[in-house]
């Protein structure tokens, strides 16, 4: 009878076929119930008798006149029953593990697709750049209560002129002048006043910000209301 611990590791295989003594057999059922290796080994290997049975002597039962019936392990009810439940024990961990990579999955596939359609419209929509810009507020000259801020956005063609007026005159028509640095005046937008009084308003100049000298807001006769140097 072998009763070494690593020689009763040995005779998992012949314990699974049925080739052991009675005397070795009781000695592997006792270890097999403190030995997690070979409990291990045991869910691997379990069903190794059944496929032999299938597969027959001659290597299946249709190339076989007579069935040859391979011998059961040598188990008592209670390591039967061990034995059994260890069985389903794996199967359990198996599945649940199978459970748990399918969740992962699927919510690894759930991040990806919501990261996806986040960072998708941020990818391919084009950064719109910031423009050069420069605030001005111009100064009402004496008798107007005007107040003027115009905003000089800097652009490829030349200056936009962005125009935001409080207490306007509420008829008659508006203008903004735009002199360059020779003196030369010229109209780069001109609008209508309203009845509350204000207005906003773009205009548009070919000069560039640093062409520019003086900025004027001037009535349709041609009174200035407000002035401002660049």
């Amino acid at each position: 009878m072998t009763t070494g611990p690593d020689d009763l590791h040995a005779l998992l295989g012949a314990y699974v076929l049925g080739g052991l003594s009675d005397d070795d057999h009781r000695a592997f059922s006792e270890h097999l119930r403190s030995c997690r290796q070979c409990q291990t080994d045991m869910g691997q290997v379990s069903g190794l008798p059944r496929l032999l049975d299938l597969a027959g002597p001659e290597g299946g039962p249709h190339l076989s006149e007579a069935p040859v019936a391979v011998p059961a392990p040598l188990l008592t009810d209670h390591d039967d029953e061990r034995v059994t439940s260890l069985l389903a024990e794996v199967g359990r961990r198996r599945r649940r593990r199978r459970t748990w990579l399918s969740v992962v999955t699927a919510a690894a596939a759930v991040l990806i697709f919501a990261g996806g359609a986040w960072l998708g419209p941020l990818l391919l929509t084009p950064a719109t750049p910031t423009l050069p810009t420069t605030h001005v507020a111009a100064a009402a000259v004496a008798g107007s209560q005007v107040r003027i801020d115009i905003a000089l956005v800097t652009r490829g063609w030349g200056t936009q002129l962005d125009i935001d007026c409080e207490d306007m005159p509420t008829d008659g028509e508006l203008a903004l002048w735009v002199i360059d640095r020779s003196g030369k005046a010229t109209t780069a937008a001109s609008w209508r006043a309203t009845t509350t009084g204000y207005s906003r308003v773009t205009g548009a100049t070919a000069l560039r910000p640093n062409e520019i000298q003086a900025l004027e807001v001037r009535t349709g006769t041609g009174r200035v209301l407000a002035a401002a140097r660049t």
